[in-house]
């Protein structure tokens, strides 16, 4: 029997007191009529009371129908709605973007398990939550051989951008509440960026193994004239290695001898190269000079500009060319040209260096800034920094690089080449000075420009790291029915009840001025008097 819910069922009631009216109406037309005693005319007063006392059928029949139409109508304003059966929450399997069926040859086993037991296949996407069902005969498992080709999985070039998993993640637990999840995904460092959101309880993981390794080129310089050193990048699941490999500088337009991981890397122009990797290209400046870096602080900023002092000499081993780090407490800047410039200041930023494109420039929250307590915690850190002065106001087409655990930005790009820290590094401020990966975290920021598309870093993440924080188990949680509205069919049923009765009162009005006598003309009257 299907279940009827009433979501507003004191207006229900209140609409049913209508029924009052036709029973007024009806108990009114029983009324005996008024006797006047003309002559003979007495004797038929037993009989035309009993009359009026009958009910007749069409009159019961009348107030039935203005009834029923009345007592639709109280429902349609309580808003019933039946209760149908809750469909079959069936397990998911989410494949991370860029995951080729062969990819998932380890874990075929486990995957056709899955299949077995219910599970249905989707694929997740930084660009919607979720994907439609896919079938399974994608990746060669349950495949009907006698049927249509199966329909291939979308996926993307080997340099394709690294997706931020934890976001594709929460926006497929949101849309798809209540069902156990299971993410197919290579926990590769590139993949998880700011800050880890709390998942449900129903999510598991399932990992694909890494590559053994992975090298590629990161930088190049001219030493000499007719040399050049190359940085290659070696990638294994536990860290990064860097090598510099010496090479002769070839003709323009011919490759470079040496072994680049199966890149081929050319000369394209006098201060480019050109690095062809499984058939995708991108380009790698060529340096010429060590970059030019220059820290100016004043005494409010001081104990912030040793932490940034330090963690920038940290990172300086790990570029290319070891860039000349200046500190200074003047404001006098250097005549010659810089790279970046990180001015601690609560001054305004001088206007020669404010409009130049060519220099990066670091700045960070001003003396005004009122305390907010926070977190900070980064991708690749299983521990998290505490933020205890943030600043909040917001920046019109500013870009967040850095998130807190409270959702606003910690470091903002506000445009190219121009970033705000919006807290300090010093301890009354934040504990970003104990956090071990702040010289990791600079040196994406001060590497050369290199294209968004090419992410082959092979660091992999712990599984503890993913499985906590959780929210609230979501196996008790059972999955909201869906709810048909029967309203409109209420009405409708009762605007056709409406026009029954509008027929049978006129049809009861003509029969009763058709058993009427006709009048008699005052002639007939005298004759008959």
């Amino acid at each position: 029997m299907p279940s009827i819910f009433f979501p507003h069922a004191a207006a229900g009631w209140l609409a049913l007191l209508g029924l009052a009216v036709p029973l007024a109406i009806y108990l009114w037309n029983r009324r005996p009529g008024r006797v006047v005693r003309v002559g003979s005319v007495r004797w038929l007063q037993a009989a035309a009371n009993q009359r009026l006392r009958n009910i007749k059928p069409e009159q019961l029949l009348l107030f039935l129908l203005r009834a029923a139409v009345l007592g639709l109508l109280a429902l349609a304003v309580a808003e019933p709605q039946q209760l149908l059966p809750v469909p079959a929450a069936h397990g998911q399997v989410l494949l991370a973007p860029g995951v080729t069926a062969e990819a998932l040859a380890p874990v075929r086993p486990l995957l056709d398990s899955l299949r077995q037991r219910g599970y249905e296949l989707r694929q997740l996407s930084d660009v919607r939550p979720v994907s439609a069902v896919r079938p399974w005969a994608a990746l060669g498992l349950g495949a009907d051989t006698t049927g249509p080709a199966p329909v291939r999985l979308t996926t993307d070039t080997v340099l394709a951008p690294a997706p931020n998993l934890w976001n594709a993640v929460q926006l497929a637990a949101d849309s798809l509440p209540g069902r156990p999840l299971v993410v197919v995904a290579p926990l590769s460092v590139a993949s998880f960026r700011g800050t880890r959101p709390t998942l449900p309880a129903a999510v598991r993981w399932l990992p694909l193994p890494p590559p053994d390794s992975s090298r590629w080129p990161v930088a190049a310089w001219r030493i000499h004239p007719d040399s050049l050193i190359v940085r290659v990048a070696n990638g294994s699941e536990l860290a990064i290695a860097y090598q510099q490999i010496r090479v002769r500088q070839p003709a323009a337009g011919q490759p470079l001898g040496g072994n680049w991981g199966g890149a081929e890397i050319r000369l394209s122009s006098p201060n480019t190269l050109l690095v062809t990797e499984n058939g995708a290209r991108r380009t790698l400046p060529l340096l010429n000079r060590a970059p030019r870096w220059h820290l100016s602080h004043d005494a409010a900023h001081a104990a912030s500009a040793r932490v940034l002092a330090a963690a920038l000499r940290a990172v300086a081993p790990t570029l290319p060319l070891q860039p000349r780090l200046v500190v200074s407490t003047s404001e006098v800047m250097p005549p010659d040209s810089l790279d970046w410039l990180f001015w601690l200041r609560d001054a305004p930023l001088p206007a020669r260096w404010a409009t130049d494109p060519t220099v990066h420039v670091w700045q960070e929250a001003g003396s005004s800034t009122r305390p907010f307590a926070t977190g900070f915690q980064s991708a690749a850190s299983s521990g998290t920094s505490s933020i205890f002065r943030l600043d909040t106001a917001s920046g019109a087409g500013a870009v967040p690089v850095w998130m807190t655990a409270a959702g606003r930005p910690l470091l903002r790009l506000q445009r190219p080449g121009r970033y705000r820290l919006h807290t300090r590094l010093d301890a009354p401020w934040s504990t970003l000075a104990e956090l071990p990966e702040l010289p990791a975290l600079l040196l994406p920021l001060l590497l050369p420009p290199a294209p968004a598309t090419f992410q082959p870093d092979s660091r992999q993440l712990a599984l503890s790291q993913l499985q906590t924080p959780v929210a609230a188990a979501a196996n008790g949680l059972e999955p909201a029915a869906p709810r048909r509205p029967l309203a409109p069919w209420l009405v409708l049923v009762a605007g056709g009840l409406f026009g029954l009765e509008r027929l049978l009162a006129a049809r009861r009005n003509r029969s009763v001025l058709a058993a009427m006598p006709a009048p008699k003309s005052s002639t007939a009257q005298r004759q008959s008097a």
